[in-house]
């Protein structure tokens, strides 16, 4: 099941610099009343942590014809307004105050404008040659800030400036149409409000614009339409709370070996309204769009597998609508790509380079993720990076071609951190560019001479720097305000490193511990986990991960937390990942089994007589696997949403393979067969309108358990999705804390 994370991917790469280890205790600690409760609340106020730290999280915007971008200023003294930064000459200058640019905004609207925080933005052309223009959205309403005459003006909704800011709106390239999403179906528009053409979707049948959907030239547009009718179908029921009158609506879930959605792209012309149909990839796979070639002479498409084995290249004539195969890739033995493919990766798998001859491909053929160079024969020219570290990104490239920008972990002491490098197209050594370890958020500038740094660590706020790509030290134009956080003494989380149950695979994880701990003291233990080969959830900046900041809430009710990535998860080798490949459930607690008392070895004040296991989603799945492959040593488990191994087929297939060719290792991971195992205290939790675990995950297991005669507890919230939204996500969050304190005890 995919994660609901779009609520923590704003602060994703953000940084703050914890104060010193706690000697007394916070404002938030516990207070006369009920204990529990204080504990709740101080828990509480450590999840949420992220919410006292101010800093600047919209991306910078590079000029497109110099070497200068503007950022909004969430902090510092140019507060709630834009700077213009010039890389050469290493300037900081306001476009407007924040007082003008206030008093401007209320006269245009009759009112007073309160700013936000953070404000996004984007930049467009100006009136005149080479201007540009700020464009943003307060109150429902579009506004353009001139960067040349610095005056705020109002934009009617038409305006082809306003469009971008649209999620609906894609643009043409010479910005006077733009396509739409209208519901089911789209529409190509002009800016005069006119519709040029339009084709209406149904039910089940559906009409997507894809990213990068124009041709260059604007002449030609490619559309999706994803047909989901023949896919299975699970249903999600109104529990109608005011009225009582239910009501159930089916939504397309491709479950495993069910039909999977069909996606037909087609190829428009709106100036002819000629609609045509592109030749769809043999057999079931999963499609992307992937852009166009920078002549505009052929789109280019990604097919992966069902079985995630191959992966395909095809490039589309747009005027003919012929296809024809660049590049495959197979690996038989594993999977070329997974659920991390196709949430994101699919993006980065291909960068053509302006000699319009050759593209940049990302592959792990060689046992880790690297950049590979290819014509549009599908020749390979050359590996362009090798060793043992993958390259997670290619930022850009410089216009000459002559040198490629990445983010990779090639530094040995830092695996997971993610690093700018430079390398060159002819092959060689990288050369790094980052003087700093941690995590990195790069925005290149368009000459490729300049780019924008915002990095962290666990103990370091984010900070912004500017750097050249020549190389040489960077300055520094923002960074994060943490002095909020001094009232909750927050103090990093301890690094760990265990070896895997085989007894030779380094892996890397943290705990937390309570802001009052005392080394004197035994704690009950938690195991905070996701694990599966589906993402990493160990902290490398100080937010960190969903996981992180449960385990660190958690440990505040007086509990050690772990966080751990064990073999299976991304971000290291193919080796690493592939460590659970067609065995998915089988590897992972054990890993988790060994780093656990591995790390209980030497800190007497973990109490392994009381350990527990919390995860949410496919950490769910992992919790009551913990619970029933391991109940000797997990004496309580909370699963959350938890997932099942027969769910979404992108999910399991790629990782298992298909249930026809590896039925056996999808009946060792299922956690329904081993009910009879459980021996400790079991709660599950689910939403009824889950559309990412389905509700029936949940039902199997507790039918398994009551058939065993097994002890559970279970809490149903009605119309909550995957994720539990509102109150009832504070609900779920005081469930699961209050549940561990009662089986587990606290510290004695």
């Amino acid at each position: 099941m995919r994660r609901c994370v779009v609520f923590v991917f704003m602060f994703a790469w953000l940084g703050c610099q914890p104060p010193t280890t706690a000697t007394r205790p916070p404002t938030t600690a516990p207070a006369q009343g009920d204990p529990l409760q204080a504990r709740l609340e101080v828990a509480e106020k450590y999840y949420r942590f992220i919410e006292r730290i101010r800093d600047t999280l919209v991306a910078p915007r590079w000029l497109p014809d110099r070497d200068q971008f503007v950022y909004w200023s969430a902090v510092g003294p140019h507060r709630g307004t834009w700077v213009l930064v010039d890389a050469q000459q290493r300037t900081r200058v306001p476009v407007l105050s924040s007082d003008v640019l206030q008093a401007e905004l209320s006269a245009l609207v009759g009112q007073k404008m309160e700013l936000p925080e953070n404000l996004d933005f984007v930049l467009a052309p100006g009136v005149a040659p080479d201007s540009h223009r700020i464009v943003f959205q307060l109150q429902g309403r579009s506004f353009a800030l001139g960067l040349s005459d610095r005056h705020v003006v109002a934009l009617a909704p038409t305006d082809r400036a306003a469009w971008m800011l649209s999620a609906s709106h894609h643009v043409s390239p010479e910005g006077r149409t733009a396509a739409v999403q209208r519901g089911s179906g789209f529409a190509v528009v002009d800016s005069e409000g006119g519709t040029l053409l339009e084709r209406s979707g149904e039910e089940n049948y559906e009409w997507q614009i894809p990213e990068r959907a124009w041709s260059p030239d604007g002449r030609f547009l490619m559309v999706w339409r994803q047909d989901t009718r023949g896919v299975h179908k699970t249903p999600i029921v109104d529990y109608a709370y005011a009225t009582g009158i239910e009501r159930v609506k089916m939504v397309p879930y491709s479950k495993v070996g069910t039909p999977l959605r069909r996606s037909e792209l087609y190829v428009v012309e709106p100036a002819t309204r000629r609609v045509t149909l592109v030749p769809p990839a043999p057999g079931e796979t999963y499609d992307w769009f992937a852009g166009f070639r920078p002549d505009g002479s052929e789109a280019l498409v990604l097919h992966l597998s069902r079985d995630g084995k191959r992966l395909e290249l095809s490039a589309v004539e747009p005027g003919a609508g012929k296809t024809r195969l660049v590049l495959r890739e197979d690996r038989s033995e594993s999977f070329v790509g997974a659920l991390d493919f196709a949430e994101n990766g699919w993006s980065l798998q291909v960068t053509p380079l302006d000699d319009n001859k050759r593209f940049l491909w990302m592959s792990e053929r060689d046992g880790f993720r690297h950049v590979y160079l290819y014509d549009y024969a599908g020749t390979l020219e050359r590996q362009v990076t090798s060793g043992p570290f993958p390259v997670h990104r290619v930022l850009g490239v410089t216009p000459k071609a002559d040198a490629i920008f990445l983010l990779a972990s090639a530094e040995s002491a830092a695996p997971y951190d993610r690093l700018l490098y430079r390398a060159s197209l002819a092959g060689g050594d990288l050369k790094r560019l980052s003087p700093d370890l941690g995590m990195h958020r790069i925005t290149l500038a368009p000459s490729g001479r300049y780019y924008t740094d915002g990095h962290s660590t666990r103990v370091k706020p984010r900070v912004w720097d500017v750097g050249s790509t020549e190389g040489g030290a960077p300055f520094r134009y923002a960074e994060a305000d943490t002095t909020a956080l001094a009232e909750l003494h927050l103090s990093p989380p301890e690094p760990l490193t265990v070896l895997a149950a085989d007894g030779a695979t380094e892996l890397h994880g943290v705990l937390y511990k309570p802001w009052d701990f005392d080394p004197k003291k035994h704690y009950p233990v938690l195991d905070v986990i996701y694990a599966g080969p589906w993402m990493s959830v160990v902290p490398w900046s100080f937010v960190g991960t969903e996981e992180s900041r449960w385990a660190n809430s958690l440990s505040q009710m007086g509990f050690v937390a772990m966080v751990l990535d064990a073999r299976g998860t991304p971000g290291r080798s193919k080796a690493f990942q592939d460590a659970n490949y067609g065995r998915v459930g089988q590897t992972e607690i054990p890993d988790h089994v060994a780093a656990l008392r591995q790390a209980a070895a030497t800190r007497p004040y973990m109490d392994m007589s009381r350990v527990g296991i919390y995860g949410h989603s496919w950490g769910g799945y992992f919790a009551l696997r913990g619970m029933l492959t391991a109940p000797e040593l997990f004496k309580a488990g909370y699963a959350g949403a938890p997932g099942a191994l027969e769910e979404e087929a992108v999910i399991m297939e790629p990782n298992l393979g298909l249930v026809s060719e590896n039925r056996a290792g999808y009946e060792a991971g299922s956690n329904v067969s081993l009910a009879r195992n459980l021996r400790g205290a079991l709660k599950m939790m689910h939403g009824t309108s889950d559309v990412n675990a389905t509700v029936s995950t949940t039902m199997r297991m507790a039918e398994a358990l009551i058939r065993e005669g097994k002890p559970f507890e279970l809490l149903i919230m009605p119309g909550q999705p995957h994720s539990p939204e509102g109150k009832a996500f504070q609900y779920y969050k005081d469930d699961v804390h209050r549940f561990f304190v009662k089986e587990l005890g606290g510290p004695r």
